[in-house]
């Protein structure tokens, strides 16, 4: 892979291990609009097709969940084998040693598992869940092929392998949304680690590393923003509810001194977006860029549970302060506001200042200290 910029030890496991060996002939690229995504095949393509796999950024394997077949067009990704740099960034902090015990939740393309395989030597034993029976009857095709054997399981990753438990490492290659599952924790070996993509409805999030202490205490702290795809029942938490036309006509309106500059400190990851997910209960987002104009943007709120919405009319082109619509029983851009504002006076913290905690059945977010929490999420 001569496009990835990795570290010597990575780049020798990974030219051992190629990630093409377990790419699917049929690819999913952005078209020129960079909106809809479309098949790239091996046969028809094969320098496009080559110089996507060999590339440092993730390769979209299946859309629509395996229904859209080679030459239509789709906007749903449903699968895909992650970035090398950000794999080799999560098999670093998952530190696994050889003879050790894995559990991967996502197989995917069965790339992962190859490595795991391979970092835990023939005195190891790896465990891989996928929820897609094909994609799942696929990776084990290509696991054989390479000459790897983990046990690949097609079935619920959220529910863990009770039967090969209990494990001294625990890694998710989809992103949760909040929760840490009680079974992953239950099936960690005390003196273990998990390492998984974790985010909120208001940002996609970051690397969570925890380490299970003899105590039963689950510890741990949040590193780099992550792209990761959402635990598939998870996904629905994704998708944004929209009121009717008549609901949207009865919303509150308002203006907000929110400037274009809050607004980049609001939604940069590199800024305030994963502290103020952290901060809110349930609040899913939606950025329309430049929906209306080049600089004229769209920003929903909604709480399906709540039937709460809210809608920012960010028209960065005018001096006039942004119009703000809401509805239902929260106001949640007065709350999205009050999160920023929290943020700022916390000193407008970065994820190093983030930690993450489960005991006793109860897990939250904390700042600075386990004992300042931001959110208690159960």
């Amino acid at each position: 892979m001569t496009d990835v910029n990795l570290s010597s030890s990575w780049s020798a496991v990974f030219s051992e291990i190629p990630r093409l060996a377990f790419i699917p002939d049929t690819i999913w690229v952005d078209d020129s609009s960079g909106e809809t995504l479309v098949s790239l095949s091996k046969h028809t393509d094969p320098d496009g097709w080559h110089a996507a796999v060999c590339a440092n950024s993730p390769v979209i394997t299946q859309v629509d969940f395996g229904e859209a077949p080679s030459g239509q067009k789709s906007s749903v990704p449903s699968s895909s084998c992650s970035q090398p740099s950000i794999v080799a960034d999560m098999l670093e902090a998952l530190n696994v040693r050889p003879g050790q015990s894995v559990l991967e939740i996502g197989t995917g393309t069965g790339w992962n598992a190859a490595l795991l395989s391979h970092l835990v030597g023939e005195h190891g034993r790896v465990v891989t869940i996928e929820v897609d029976r094909r994609l799942a009857r696929d990776a084990r095709h290509s696991l054989a092929n390479s000459g790897y054997h983990p046990v690949v399981i097609a079935g619920d990753g959220l529910e863990g392998y009770l039967p090969g438990a209990p494990y001294d490492r625990v890694i998710s290659t989809a992103a949760l949304r909040e929760l840490v599952p009680r079974a992953w924790l239950d099936q960690l070996r005390p003196g273990g680690r998990l390492v998984t993509p974790w985010g909120t409805d208001w940002s996609n999030g970051a690397m969570l590393t925890l380490d299970l202490g003899s105590d039963h205490v689950a510890r741990g702290r949040f590193s780099g923003d992550l792209a990761f795809m959402r635990v598939r029942s998870q996904r629905r938490a994704l998708y944004a509810w929209t009121p009717t036309t008549e609901e949207i006509e009865r919303a509150q309106i308002s203006t907000t001194e929110c400037r274009g500059s809050d607004l980049d400190r609001i939604l940069n990851p590199g800024k305030g977006s994963f502290a103020i997910g952290a901060r809110l209960t349930s609040c899913c987002l939606m950025v329309e860029w430049d929906k209306h104009g080049e600089l004229h943007h769209n920003l929903e709120l909604d709480d399906a549970a709540t039937k709460s919405w809210a809608q920012l009319d960010a028209n960065l082109n005018d001096p006039a302060p942004f119009t703000v619509r809401q509805l239902g029983p929260r106001q949640l851009w007065d709350e999205a506001e009050g999160a920023y504002d929290w943020w700022y006076e916390q000193g407008e913290p970065m994820l190093d200042r983030f930690g993450f905690r489960c005991r006793s059945g109860l897990q939250w977010v904390w700042l600075d200290d386990p004992d300042n929490v931001v959110r208690r999420l159960s």
